[in-house]
């Protein structure tokens, strides 16, 4: 399941300033962050999907070949 994640939020934020934490996790290979930024958040998104992406693109090209 390409680009699920799963995100659970703390309790103790606080999103009417800005502050979210909790933890998130892919689903496809159970790497998790516990994030207290949604900057944290967003940066490991970006870095999995890259990654997700980068490992497509490779098995694409070892089925070119």
């Amino acid at each position: 399941m390409r680009g699920a994640f799963v995100v659970q939020l703390d309790k103790a934020m606080q999103p009417d300033q800005g502050q979210f934490s909790g933890l998130v996790e892919e689903v496809d290979s159970g790497k998790q962050l516990r994030f207290h930024s949604t900057e944290e958040l967003l940066a490991f998104l970006g870095q999995r999907m890259e990654a997700a992406r980068d490992s497509e693109n490779s098995h694409a090209r070892r089925l070119d070949r």
